[in-house]
């Protein structure tokens, strides 16, 4: 996958960039996964995964929120890009997730968010779709 090409090579102007780079590396997979399930496409989801990439301050040191904090971020990037699914788009999709999350692509989007959102990423139900933040 060429997101792994890319957390390798994040340019960076700080001292943080490797400290970033070992968060990336130790959770691009389930990253990769919510953006999938978010957009149910697989082009889209790295595409998100890039923009989040080339969009953090690595000018700051990684604290133990750090995977919050890009959980968040691919959320607002995947909601933010909601394109409409293809049915290449989705069965391409469903080879590339765990099979135990496979079922959550049958949803329509709308409920597909709210389990993802809610179930996965942990958000509790008062926070909708459009002000995504961290766990409270």
């Amino acid at each position: 996958m060429a997101l792994h090409e890319e957390v390798t090579m994040l340019s960076s102007k700080s001292g943080y960039q490797a400290t970033w780079e070992d968060v990336f590396q130790a959770n691009l997979d389930a990253l990769f996964q919510v953006a999938l399930l978010l957009t149910a496409d697989p082009q889209e989801a790295e595409a998100n995964l890039t923009c989040v990439i080339n969009a953090l301050d690595f000018s700051k040191q990684p604290d133990e929120n750090a995977l919050a904090i890009l959980q968040t971020a691919v959320a607002q990037q995947s909601l933010g890009s909601g394109g409409a699914m293809s049915s290449a788009g989705v069965a391409q999709a469903r080879s590339m997730l765990q099979p135990g999350l496979r079922p959550i692509l049958q949803l329509e989007r709308s409920s597909r968010v709210c389990f993802v959102l809610r179930m996965l990423l942990g958000y509790a139900t008062g926070h909708s779709s459009r002000t995504v933040g961290p766990p409270s």
